[in-house]
């Protein structure tokens, strides 16, 4: 008894270990995907579409990501999205995020603000307005 006791609490206890562990892997290349996403808005280009590889090393792991650039039904937005596995396990994507880039465009070719209105409703009159 003493002895089946034992192995169903060891057993308990690998299983326990072990998804602990892959919890903490997710979290990592999770974070790794979100910080490719961040360098891209941080260095504050506009990139092409298409599909780029790399690696990175977290955690003493080292990480190889995916990441793909798709345009979308505006010029001025892309859409990110990374895939980030383990260097021994390249198909097993353990993180994944996705981000949007937003072209930088100056405000004369979006249209100006009209002067004293700063919501740009032309039909407001500020100087209407009762405080």
């Amino acid at each position: 008894i003493v002895v089946v006791s034992f192995v169903a609490l060891y057993s308990g206890l690998l299983q326990m270990v072990s998804a602990m562990t892959l919890m903490q892997e997710k979290t990592i290349a999770t974070w790794i995907a979100y910080d490719r996403i961040t360098e891209l808005r941080v260095v504050n280009e506009y990139p092409d579409v298409g599909k780029s590889d790399g690696e990175v090393q977290m955690a003493r792991t080292n990480w190889l990501y995916t990441r793909e650039i798709r345009a979308t039904q505006s010029d001025n937005i892309r859409q990110v999205i990374v895939r980030v596995a383990p260097e021994g396990d390249p198909g097993n994507y353990l993180g994944i995020a996705s981000g949007a880039l937003v072209r930088k465009t100056s405000a004369s070719s979006v249209g100006q603000i009209p002067d004293g209105n700063p919501g740009g409703n032309p039909d407001v009159d500020p100087e209407g307005i009762e405080e």
